[in-house]
């Protein structure tokens, strides 16, 4: 029995999370023709990118967002960072910054990753033109001249794609395949994540 045969794409990107299902939204309107592969299910509480910290977003990514017609979902559960104050604990000097200062309404904002995975999963859900695998890990990358072929698990059908994206994170499986080197560096610290709440403001 012969193998089947591959599933042709513009564009395949693997990883699900902030980054990729971002750029898969924002191919849409481009006509191409995009696979998606997310080892994590939608619903998983298990998603590393979507999980309980924030993330702060400068203006240029809401920006992004607005343009891919996101924002409006985000934006109720945003906290604009009107003022940032600067300093080491210790050393000489801070600085403090306010953002009407400079004729702005905020610097940033900052969303809970939750927040913002559940919006971009809706997204991608709507999409046309998707070849979503998820969840599918990929098991196999061959490069060739004029494509990349990819298998995934579960997933029979290799994708064949014309550009290959690698957005599956630190151990990123595509780009040890391409040969790309990676630099690590532990800088020996622990970070502590926790949600907060006040009595009084």
């Amino acid at each position: 029995m012969s193998a089947p045969a591959p599933l042709a794409v513009d564009v395949a990107i693997v990883g699900g999370g902030l980054v990729g299902a971002s750029l898969a939204i924002a191919l849409q309107p481009l006509g191409l023709r995009v696979a998606l592969i997310e080892s994590v299910a939608a619903d998983a509480e298990a998603q590393p990118s979507f999980d309980d910290r924030t993330t702060a977003l400068g203006n240029g990514t809401r920006r992004v967002f607005e343009t891919l017609g996101l924002w409006a979902q985000l934006a109720p559960s945003a906290a604009a960072i009107t003022r940032i104050h600067v300093s080491d604990a210790g050393r000489f000097g801070f600085a403090r910054l306010e953002a009407a200062e400079h004729d702005l309404e905020a610097f940033g904002y900052v969303l809970p990753n939750r927040v913002t995975g559940a919006v971009l999963r809706a997204a991608l859900q709507r999409l046309t033109d998707l070849e979503l695998r998820m969840p599918a890990r990929c098991s196999a990358v061959r490069i060739g001249s004029s494509q990349v072929e990819l298998d995934t698990t579960p997933g029979a059908t290799p994708i064949a794609a014309r550009l290959v994206v690698a957005a599956d994170g630190a151990q990123s499986q595509v780009r040890a395949a391409a040969g790309l080197p990676a630099s690590v560096e532990d800088y020996s610290q622990v970070a502590v994540v926790a949600h907060v709440a006040s009595t009084q403001p």
